[in-house]
């Protein structure tokens, strides 16, 4: 006869789930659930709901074996969790609770609930101690559930929720080293959680600081890669693509008003390689003359090496620079394995574009 015992242990066994993992999901023995699965005693009504769905199946075909055609109850709490900013923080704290205890394998719920227990955290609702005590239970309850979620749940979205909700528990519990443990959980994008948001939260002093600086140093470098992309690819000198141009060396300006832009010249070598390269479409050699010279000097300037910022919004910041790979103007023409300025060196004398420049006789003196 294919009792509820015998159907438990088949679906076990589906789930991959030994006697001892379902019993602790249950918070039952081993045991019982043995017990159970030998046909000797059954499960206590009130954990027929959690067992289905530990099981992956409905409540009624674990009793019957036939299977649930409309799962109302799932329907009921998802359409209450994506709904969840219409309802308060205590409406949200007792559904998710309920949500769990009948769907405990159900991970989504399962964050749900630890976010909902940190918010609680700060609710005089459901004191009972003094309210730092409390505080610190729930935000440990919260960690707790996080930390299941974080290990066995796939769903990079839901696993990233679970993460940034252990990482602002922990900060409020003041246990910083461990917020950077889990801040360095997350990857550089999941949604809007990343990795740098919650190391914004974690770190302290000076490391903060650096953080900070290091992030608009990244940002600069998007904006500006980003404003090649209007200029380095057009043929035509056109306002749009001019003002693409200077809005780059006046955001260069503010940023770094010293001048002492590092790895930043590469940045200009491109401006200064595009305004040249317009001027000899309108024939203006002269000017191109110009432009090249100022292109030169910047990429003699790229340091070899950790050197540091020394004004403006990165003053103090180090960075790492390279003489030679520049970040976005090469060209399968040039050698990686030369330094900047010998790739633009050779550049300029071997693009067809420069050709009008070669018989100058100033021409030679742009590289000495």
């Amino acid at each position: 006869m294919n009792n509820i015992g015998q159907r438990i242990k088949e679906q076990r066994k589906k789930a991959d789930l030994t006697q001892e993992a379902l019993a602790d999901y249950l918070g039952v023995t081993y045991k019982a659930v043995s017990k159970w699965e030998c046909g000797v005693t059954v499960p206590d009504v009130a954990l027929i709901m959690p067992l289905a769905k530990i099981l992956n199946v409905s409540a009624d075909e674990l009793l019957s074996g036939k299977p649930e055609e409309i799962d109302a109850r799932r329907a009921e709490f998802d359409k209450f969790y994506e709904d969840h900013l219409k309802h308060t923080p205590d409406e949200n704290y007792q559904t998710a609770l309920k949500a769990v205890r009948e769907y405990p394998m159900d991970y989504k719920y399962l964050s749900w609930l630890a976010a909902c227990e940190r918010g609680a955290a700060y609710s005089p609702k459901y004191k009972t101690d003094s309210e730092a005590q409390y505080s610190a239970e729930m935000m440990e309850q919260a960690i707790k559930h996080s930390n299941r979620v974080i290990d066995e749940c796939n769903d990079p979205r839901i696993r990233g929720n679970a993460i940034w909700n252990a990482v602002l528990c922990c900060k409020a519990l003041d246990r910083y080293d461990e917020a950077l443990k889990y801040a360095n959980m997350l990857p550089n994008e999941v949604h809007h959680l990343t990795r740098n948001s919650a190391l914004d939260l974690c770190l302290q002093g000076e490391k903060l600081i650096e953080h900070r600086k290091f992030q608009v140093r990244c940002k600069l470098y998007d904006l500006f890669i980003s404003l090649s992309r209007i200029y380095w690819f057009e043929t035509q000198n056109e306002p749009y693509v001019t003002e693409a141009l200077d809005a780059t060396e006046a955001l260069l300006k503010t940023a770094i008003p010293d001048g002492n832009y590092l790895g930043f010249h590469k940045v200009l070598c491109c401006v200064y390689q595009v305004r040249a390269q317009f001027a000899l479409k309108v024939g203006n050699s002269d000017k191109a003359m110009e432009y090249l010279k100022i292109m030169l000097e910047h990429a003699k300037k790229i340091p070899c090496g950790t050197q540091d910022y020394t004004s403006g919004v990165l003053e103090g910041l180090s960075e790492f620079t390279t003489g030679s790979n520049p970040l976005y103007i090469l060209t399968t023409i040039d050698d990686v394995n030369k330094t900047i300025y010998e790739q633009l060196t050779n550049r300029i004398k071997t693009l067809e574009i420069f050709s009008p420049l070669w018989d100058r006789a100033d021409f030679e003196s742009l590289f000495e």
